[in-house]
């Protein structure tokens, strides 16, 4: 994980659409999860370094439930988003209360997965950001088993590696490679800031069109 990063200030200043907009100009513009990903929980901006864990499908109840699940659980950490990727195969809920009440505790920034949740309304009472495809109250045991953690995988065809950035709100969820963090906070702070200033002129009474092209940001 990028430690230089000053999160608490990016959580202020950027949002998905800022985001997208700075990977586009680096070239990198397939790097948004599909847009049936919604926020289900929470609200505001998710901002954390990505934590994949893979899964198998199984069809039996294991004698102990849950270990591979538990061993994630406990290794996720603070400032980290939580990710599940299913191959929108959606056999259960991939999320819910319990598991969002022990990464909150922890910092754990948000989960995400391209899959269903379950215990919504205890999850939004609690304010715990969860981005997934819809709900479905079936129980993950049985049906699925994390088999690793803190590794690569892949959503709508954007790979997802340890220690990415994950930028996700209402509007979607954008990946940044490792290797672009840096460069895209860069673009964030220089955009943001323009489009503060377009934003002021425009309500000062200049023209959009004048304003796009002093600012270079719409």
């Amino acid at each position: 994980m990028s430690s230089a990063i000053d999160l608490p200030r990016l959580r202020q200043i950027c949002t998905a659409a800022l985001a997208s907009d700075c990977l586009d100009a680096l070239g990198f513009t397939k790097q948004v999860l599909g847009s049936d990903i919604t926020m289900i929980s929470g609200d505001g901006v998710a901002i954390g370094f990505a934590f994949p864990v893979r899964l198998k499908i199984v069809d039996a109840f294991p004698e102990v439930p849950y270990i591979g699940l538990l061993k994630a659980l406990d290794a996720v950490g603070a400032d980290q988003i939580y990710i599940t990727p299913t191959g929108r195969t959606g056999l259960a809920a991939l999320w819910g209360e319990l598991l969002a009440t022990a990464c909150a505790f922890k910092g754990v920034v948000a989960a995400l997965t391209d899959g269903p949740v379950r215990d919504t309304i205890r999850m939004r009472a609690m304010g715990f950001k969860v981005f997934g495809v819809g709900t479905n109250p079936i129980d993950i045991n049985g049906r699925y088993e994390v088999i690793e953690h803190n590794v690569a995988c892949e959503i709508d065809g954007v790979t997802i590696n340890p220690g990415d950035l994950i930028i996700a709100d209402v509007d979607g969820v954008v990946v940044v490679p490792e290797s672009q963090i840096a460069e895209v906070v860069r673009r964030v702070e220089e955009k943001n800031s323009g489009e503060n200033q377009f934003r002021k002129a425009v309500k000062e009474g200049m023209s959009p069109s004048v304003a796009f092209a002093t600012y270079g940001v719409l």
